[in-house]
């Protein structure tokens, strides 16, 4: 019975993981942020690391380094001209050499891939509540970020902030990366979020189709690689973006 109720704690927490980030990926893609979403995840292995030494909830740690590095690169790239993803890379460079060197050898394949026993029921409370959270903000301000992607001008003629739109983003995204350390790892993590959105462009035929299909997406490979995971025993992460790799490799065949 124990170990069926942990299957079903694992099971909504990646659910509820997958239901926040696949929407918020499906915002990356349009936005060309793949790379810089990817590259953002691994930020959360110094805060993992920092965490652990002063025993700690990694999770609390991960969340850290990621707003503190999404407001960074928010305030970087208002004050210059690079673009995000070498802003995100000079982070992710210092971060992860930072994070090897913190992170204990024998706690490091979990951050990085996750694990699915690590998910107890405060855990999936927390996952639950910040992941419905995340997901109202993000659909509350989808028509600021579409109109700010697609036409800032516009968006600031009548009245909207792209900028401040595009910080809101970043802290909902790093905030998303963070509920996914120990079900997915801080490695895999920003391809929960990618892969939903490009398979499900490919079949998509308007953006609110695109967002449904991004979410549809995200929350059956999560549901379908938390099931593989179990029953053969392999680490969560992989068995996740492997079955997202494979949707993708499906929608190429749809696409329109």
């Amino acid at each position: 019975m124990a170990i069926d109720n942990q299957f079903l704690l694992i099971l909504i927490s990646g659910l509820f993981t997958a239901l926040a980030a696949s929407l918020l990926g499906a915002f990356i893609v349009v936005k060309r942020m793949a790379l810089v979403g990817d590259v953002l995840s691994h930020v959360a292995l110094p805060g993992i690391g920092l965490a652990l030494m002063l025993s700690i909830d990694p999770v609390y740690g991960a969340a850290t380094f990621l707003l503190v590095a999404a407001f960074g690169t928010w305030l970087i790239e208002k004050k210059t001209a690079l673009p995000p993803e070498a802003i995100i890379g000079t982070f992710f460079t210092a971060t992860l050499a930072l994070g090897v060197i913190l992170v204990p050898n024998e706690e490091l394949f979990e951050s990085l891939f996750g694990n699915l026993f690590a998910i107890k029921k405060f855990d999936a409370v927390i996952i639950i509540m910040a992941s419905s959270m995340i997901f109202s903000l993000t659909m509350l301000l989808s028509r600021r970020l579409t109109l700010s992607i697609a036409a800032p001008d516009l968006a600031k003629s009548i009245g909207f902030r792209p900028d401040f739109s595009y910080l809101a983003f970043l802290l909902l995204f790093a905030l998303s990366i963070a509920l996914g350390i120990k079900l997915i790892g801080s490695v895999l993590m920003g391809a929960l979020t990618i892969l939903p959105a490009v398979s499900a462009r490919n079949f998509a035929w308007s953006l609110k189709s695109f967002l449904i299909f991004s979410v549809i997406f995200g929350l059956i490979m999560t549901f379908t690689g938390i099931l593989i995971s179990t029953a053969f025993n392999f680490p969560p992460g992989p068995a996740i973006i492997l079955t997202g790799i494979i949707f993708f490799i499906i929608s190429l065949f749809f696409k329109n």
